[in-house]
């Protein structure tokens, strides 16, 4: 019952750490507005950025079609989104300008940073979106997706001539929140961590099921012994019925013999009294 417990200890630890609700009830909590923009543009230009990339090589398969249509739709509208999250940052920012004394100079000056940065990097997707590739490069553009190396790094919109080929998930741009991707680096920690928990509860939960197993076979075994038991007791119990009836037969045998000896002395005792009363009689006279 302990390792049991202990196992839905550590399925309650799981969940609640993989609880959207409260990871989002807790966020939203702790951080203020800007700090909340700035995490939404920085999980948002990601999301455009794997959207660029996927009509892209869609189009490099399948040319200009309604689905690709479609996806240059669903592009235009999530950056329309990412200009109205940086409205709202450059809001924030305006109105702090607008305050003669700051309490934190130096994280206004920071958070000032941090606005053109994302300013940049929405300047960059949206420049993505508008690139086309000439015809001289239109029957390499799968390869260039796909390829890392000198032969992808060729082409990088706003980027320099390093990383790794991508010129749609690379960026020689600052990230806009790096404790986001700290935090997915915990969140991936974490969720090895649970792996490794999950792995020894499985191992659990397989070693109760090969002692269940084991328990079930020894529980086969000895019902094939009980029956093998019951069989020679009911093979006995017949033998003892049948040397019981012999037995009556027998008996029975012998006492028809002995009625009939009994019966023979008996006869012969009466013939010798009558004989005796005749010779008292016959003699008298």
């Amino acid at each position: 019952m302990a390792s049991m417990r202990d196992a839905m200890k550590r399925l309650q630890v799981i969940y609640d750490s993989c609880s959207p609700e409260a990871a989002e009830q807790g966020a939203s909590k702790s951080v203020d507005d800007f700090t909340r923009i700035r995490r939404k543009l920085h999980s948002d230009c990601k999301i455009v950025r794997q959207l660029l990339k996927e009509r892209e090589m869609l189009t490099s398969r399948m040319g200009t079609t309604s689905e690709t249509a479609e996806a240059s739709y669903r592009i235009r509208v999530a950056i329309k989104s990412l200009k109205e999250e940086l409205g709202k940052m450059d809001d924030i920012i305006a109105k702090e300008d607008r305050k003669k004394r700051h309490k934190n100079p130096e994280e206004h000056a920071k958070r000032k940073e941090i606005t053109d940065l994302c300013h940049k990097h929405v300047e960059e997707v949206e420049a993505l979106e508008k690139k086309k590739f000439t015809d001289r490069v239109g029957n390499d553009r799968l390869e260039l997706l796909t390829t890392t190396g000198a032969g992808g790094a060729r082409y990088r919109a706003g980027a320099s001539k390093g990383g790794d080929g991508d010129p749609f998930m690379n960026s020689d741009l600052a990230p806009i929140d790096p404790d986001v991707d700290e935090d997915l680096k915990k969140m991936k920690e974490r969720n090895h961590d649970i792996d490794n928990d999950l792995d020894v509860i499985g191992k659990g939960v397989t070693k109760l099921k090969d002692i269940a197993n084991e328990m079930n076979q020894e529980l086969e075994k000895h019902n094939e012994m009980l029956d093998a038991v019951d069989t020679k007791v009911n093979n006995a119990l017949d033998h003892v019925d049948s040397v019981n009836i012999k037995m009556k037969v027998a008996l029975e045998k012998m006492m028809r013999g002995d009625k009939f000896m009994i019966n023979c002395i008996l006869l012969c005792v009466l013939l010798a009294l009558i004989a005796f009363v005749a010779t008292q009689f016959t003699g008298g006279f």
